[in-house]
């Protein structure tokens, strides 16, 4: 696997030097003549591996050769068994738990140290010579674009690496820091001799003991190592001056969310950095579409972004209120059937990735629910019900949206989702299935309660929208009114 960060800039009295040019068809056969490699050494090293089953340098280059190929049962299975041996492998516990669709909200910082120092010293040539490596210029011409000719007083650059985007931004910027979590690729950036400050350390945790520092924070390639962009958001934006620039690179994902790949990275969708943006105070003022660089042969599409601080709009609050009273009456009558629901469905052993609360009634359940989804959503139409849920704490996200749109815009995005009363308030099943169907992953479940319909009509409609119906269980109310809990899967 080879992943890349961003860097440094040349040394002020020698001109930046210039990367070589890329000769494609060299470049497209090495790799051809690679890829016809795999297979063979593969079964080279696993045919020693069976003759020295519990060694660690065998187990390690056959996971890596089988995530090539990409065989993800079977570099799962090779993972653990290297877990096994050494628990504190960081590579294999990050890996094992990508593969077993349980990945981290951001990459494990002694596998990424690990990863970069070995990396160190065939990191320039491999990014730049091989895999026509980007994400460095992107940065910089955006930057160059928004500061419109001003030069910013104190810049950072975020993965800093080697150095590859000082030499882009030197001419932008008075004072540049840098920070890194391998310190061979720092050891690199500082032969430069251009850093005013390198730091080898978690880059959420230096920001945030640097408040209101710098005003251009720069990042190439290195936000595809957090998968929840959450916390480094905050800390961009605490370290931030007021009209300060964040200009950043990701890897392009789904539209609302975000997802981890065979490769280790993160993917993060449009929608999603839009919707954290917004939540960490800030405005999106650039955002585009780019090609950050081969892998395998081909493009690795993604983002070029940037964000300025806006002030915050003064909003009433609610946080007075203890979690119990900004929860009083969200608690809908169908709340625990569709819990115990979910658990049967889901078990107690496994946890999927994505789940939504369709309606805001679950508030009272999303202990439990936690047990079972590592991301719990919620929506609902009504903007005071999300607001109280938001100030409560107890979900990832909440969302004031029309049902059916909400959930049109979030293709196979949700592995369990929980609708409490949406099919008594949509007269139109066929809209509703047809949406449920779109956004559910595959093999996602979706668990409603009804009081209102005819379980041969739920059956015909849900089957008709491409939905398979597990089961119409008949159930009764907290009142003992008498209802239907539908459960069907993608």
């Amino acid at each position: 696997m080879l992943l890349g960060l961003g860097g440094v800039k040349a040394a002020l009295p020698v001109a930046p030097p210039q990367p070589e040019q890329i000769d494609r068809v060299h470049s497209a056969l090495a790799q051809l003549r690679l890829n016809e490699t795999l297979a063979s050494n593969l079964a080279r090293l696993q045919q020693a591996l069976a003759a020295n089953p519990d060694s660690e340098p065998l187990l390690h280059q056959v996971a890596r050769l089988q995530i090539r190929l990409d065989r993800r049962a079977d570099a799962l299975l090779t993972y653990r068994h290297l877990l096994a041996l050494r628990p504190d492998h960081a590579e294999a516990r990050h890996m094992a738990a990508i593969l077993s669709g349980e990945a981290p909200d951001k990459a494990n910082a002694d596998y990424i140290a690990g990863l970069f120092d070995a990396f160190a010293d065939s990191f320039d040539e491999k990014l730049v010579g091989w895999l026509d490596y980007k994400a460095p210029q992107q940065v910089a011409a955006v930057a160059t674009r928004l500061l419109v000719g001003r030069i910013a007083t104190r810049a950072i650059d975020l993965g800093c690496g080697t150095g590859l985007l000082g030499p882009e931004v030197q001419k932008l910027v008075r004072r540049l820091d840098g920070i890194d979590l391998s310190p061979r690729m720092v050891d690199k950036a500082r032969q430069r001799g251009v850093y005013d400050e390198l730091i080898v350390g978690e880059i959420v945790a230096a920001l945030l003991k640097r408040p209101a520092v710098y005003d251009l924070v720069l990042a190439a390639d290195v936000l595809s190592y957090f998968g929840d962009l959450r916390s480094l958001f905050i800390a961009v934006r605490d370290c931030l001056q007021p009209d300060g620039l964040f200009v950043a690179t990701v890897e392009k994902g789904a539209e609302a969310r975000y997802t981890a790949s065979k490769t280790g990275r993160y993917q993060h969708g449009e929608t999603y950095l839009r919707k954290r943006a917004a939540e960490a105070g800030f405005d999106v003022i650039a955002l585009e579409e780019v090609e950050l660089r081969q892998e395998e042969g081909r493009p690795v599409p993604g983002y070029v972004f940037a964000l300025r601080l806006i002030p915050p709009i003064p909003v009433d609050p609610l946080t007075t209120l203890s979690t119990d009273e900004l929860l009083d009456g969200l608690d809908a009558p169908a709340a625990a059937i569709l819990q115990q629901a979910a658990e049967r469905m889901i078990g107690n052993d496994f946890a999927v990735g994505w789940a939504v609360d369709i309606g805001g009634g679950m508030g009272r359940h999303t202990a439990e629910l936690r047990r079972l989804a590592q991301h719990l959503d919620m929506v609902s139409e009504d903007a005071d019900r999300s607001r109280r849920a938001f100030e409560a704490g107890v979900y990832d996200d909440c969302d004031t949206d029309t049902i059916i749109p909400f959930l049109e815009a979030r293709p196979d995005h949700y592995d369990l989702m929980l609708a409490v009363d949406l099919l008594d308030r949509e007269r139109d099943l066929s809209a509703v299935f047809s949406a449920v169907k779109i956004a559910l992953a595959l093999a996602g479940v979706f668990i409603a309660v009804t009081s209102t319909r005819d379980e041969a009509e739920l059956r015909e409609m849900a089957k008709a929208e491409g939905l398979v119906v597990i089961a119409v269980e008949p159930v009764s109310l907290p009142d003992g009114a008498p209802a239907l809990c539908l459960i069907a899967e993608s």
